[in-house]
């Protein structure tokens, strides 16, 4: 079974905490760390209105296209990426985007499987105040047990898409 998950406007609600959180995480010498973080400290958005120019914090987005926002991204998504999964559990990651590869010898030990590892997913994006586009995120079953044409998570319902079938049974 295959998920793949489209984290709905990752680089603009990337939380400064969570940044900041995985900058404590790392094992990077203190005056880069010190660096990235003054990166994130005082910002400010600043408009130019009829009454006069208006200010407010920000503590989160980063710039997609930026050497930063690369960083940044990479450093809170590792968090997830490094979990330990089940061995039948594969996640791999390209900026915003994650697939799951998961396989279990019968159909109801595959739910399961899947469910445990969304759950874990979910709680992954929780955490960092992210969700996850139900427009964008799709579910290829590779192997035929019972077929299914919805599958409940984050309330609302993941419409199945079955073009990875092809792409995983031409590699």
């Amino acid at each position: 079974m295959v998920f793949s998950l489209d984290v709905q406007g990752a680089f603009d609600h990337l939380q400064y905490n969570s940044i900041r959180n995985s900058l404590d995480e790392i094992n990077f010498p203190s005056h880069i760390i010190e660096t990235f973080k003054d990166i994130l400290t005082d910002r400010k958005v600043t408009i130019q209105t009829a009454q006069g120019p208006v200010s407010w914090s920000q503590q989160q987005g980063c710039a997609q296209g930026s050497c930063t926002g690369r960083t940044f991204w990479n450093l809170v998504a590792n968090e997830i990426i490094s979990e330990e999964w089940q061995p039948n559990v594969h996640l791999q990651a390209f900026a915003d985007d994650f697939i799951f590869v998961i396989s279990d010898p019968t159909g109801a030990k595959l739910k399961a499987t899947a469910q445990a590892a969304l759950t874990k997913f979910q709680h992954w994006t929780d955490k960092h105040q992210l969700k996850v586009s139900t427009e964008k995120s799709c579910h290829s079953e590779t192997l035929s047990f019972q077929p299914m044409t919805s599958f409940r998570h984050w309330l609302e319902t993941i419409q199945f898409r079955r073009f990875f079938t092809s792409l995983l049974l031409n590699a």
